[in-house]
């Protein structure tokens, strides 16, 4: 049985992202914004269910409807990236198919965490929560750049360029998003004195 797309992406980026980049595009923008939703249905479901431990229908869709900025920035940084390289040999809506291919290790996570807790009495301190970023984050910067080397054309030099400037713009699109929720500016602004 062979295995899932995205997991060959996870685990073998440069020879899957190679198979792919050899594939006929799909069905151009429809096809390409098929995994953004995906993404949008994970975060907003997850989110839903982590705040209210339920997920019925109107409120799992008002989830994703609200958390649906997230694959919409991903989406934008993709479109940054792509058109950073200059000899793609994709259309654009392809490349953007082929970079949401790399969700796996962050829908893994989402995944994890709601379950940790939510669904058991393990309390899951904060600090490793933040601390298990890393690990998708990682992942997913190793999987980037094999996308940049093979699906957008890149020399290596290059593909680690953009590959750090698509992970550079995702944590400060992630970090801005926080630091404006959180309520952590007005207790910076006291530290400070301010």
């Amino acid at each position: 049985m062979p295995r899932p797309i995205d997991l060959r992406v996870a685990l073998a980026p440069l020879d899957t992202y190679t198979e792919l980049t050899r594939e006929p595009a799909g069905s151009g923008w429809l096809r390409a914004l098929e995994r953004p939703v995906l993404v949008a249905v994970i975060v907003g479901t997850a989110v839903t269910l982590s705040s209210a431990e339920r997920v019925p229908i109107g409120l799992v869709a008002m989830g994703i409807l609200c958390w649906s900025f997230v694959p919409a920035l991903q989406l934008l940084v993709g479109a940054i990236v792509s058109a950073m390289a200059t000899a793609r040999p994709i259309t654009m809506a392809r490349s953007i198919e082929l970079l949401f291919m790399a969700q796996l290790p962050w829908s893994l996570w989402v995944l994890v965490v709601t379950g940790l807790t939510t669904f058991t009495p393990i309390p899951l301190p904060q600090t490793v929560q933040v601390l298990s970023l890393l690990v998708p984050g990682v992942w997913t910067t190793r999987i980037v750049y094999a996308f940049c080397r093979t699906a957008l054309g890149c020399a290596p030099g290059r593909a680690r360029l953009l590959a750090a400037a698509h992970q550079a713009m995702t944590w400060v699109v992630f970090f801005t998003y926080v630091f404006l929720v959180s309520g952590i500016r007005g207790r910076i602004l006291a530290l400070v004195g301010a």
